[in-house]
């Protein structure tokens, strides 16, 4: 949680310092969105045996995202943005797996997860207006990620780190009012770690890098609203961690793997 209290403060200080420099009417965009999260989580051990899964469905993982942009410059040709997006998500995943240390195998266990996930964001984006009514853009985003795990209420798991995350995308305005587009990001993990709660052990991952693609779609309501809709898919790669003893037994932190999948439904405003 300090983490993101100091992620916070850097992000608000940057966004604040910037849109008091350059400020100008009409050059703030705010959204907010539904959204509804798909897991498929794997976790697998040293031989690539299969320990335990997470799933979920679109309406099980709920939750908002919000975000602030400040179109720093803008003229007939290009743009550049500042961006600021932070998502909260809730709910409960299926587990599939066993107890730690019985012998049992894959599936002798079956049982619910209570999932809490914080992803926030704060970007740099320029776009060049091309010939048709396309768009290229790109930028670069220094994100924190958090995923807090409760697989009962004595064994409580979260995942977090920090990421750059580079992005990628093309647009193309449909009619006038239509905006559909596709973009790739990439983010690299760093400062990654997975704390256990009970007992307390901090566990260093050995890395963690997602890979994403988004799909989004806006309908332009009025001169300065937009309604929008968007599908992201990612791969979530996490490799497995250091080991850490009680007495004479060694735990980590195995490899996994996660195929998630996002669906928004949103507002975005321009003042």
């Amino acid at each position: 949680m300090r983490q993101i209290k100091l992620f916070l403060y850097l992000c608000i200080f940057f966004i604040f310092t910037a849109t008091n420099t350059f400020a100008k009417e009409g050059a703030f965009t705010s959204s907010v969105s539904f959204v509804g999260m798909s897991m498929d989580y794997r976790e697998y051990d040293l031989s690539g045996e299969l320990l335990d899964s997470e799933e979920s469905s679109y309406l099980d993982l709920a939750g908002i995202e919000i975000s602030l942009g400040y179109t720093i410059s803008e003229d007939s040709s290009s743009s550049s943005d500042i961006k600021f997006n932070l998502m909260s998500l809730g709910g409960k995943t299926r587990y599939i797996g066993s107890y730690i240390g019985s012998g049992q195998p894959y599936g002798s266990v079956v049982s619910t997860t209570q999932n809490t996930i914080i992803d926030l964001d704060v970007s740099y984006q320029h776009s060049e207006i091309l010939k048709n009514n396309f768009k290229l853009y790109y930028g670069l985003a220094l994100g924190y990620r958090e995923w807090e795990r409760a697989l009962s209420a004595s064994q409580i798991e979260v995942y977090s780190w920090f990421s750059i995350r580079p992005i990628v995308g093309v647009s193309a305005t449909i009619k006038e009012k239509f905006n559909l587009g596709i973009s790739l990001e990439y983010q690299h993990g760093f400062d990654t770690k997975m704390t256990l709660l009970n007992p307390r052990i901090e566990f260093t991952l050995g890395g963690a890098d997602i890979f994403e693609v988004s799909v989004p779609l806006s309908y332009k309501y009025k001169d300065n609203i937009e309604l929008f809709l968007e599908a992201t898919l990612q791969k979530q790669i996490i490799i497995e961690s250091d080991v850490k003893y009680i007495g004479a037994d060694g735990y980590y932190e195995p490899e996994s793997t996660a195929y998630n999948s996002y669906l928004k439904l949103g507002v975005a405003y321009r003042f």
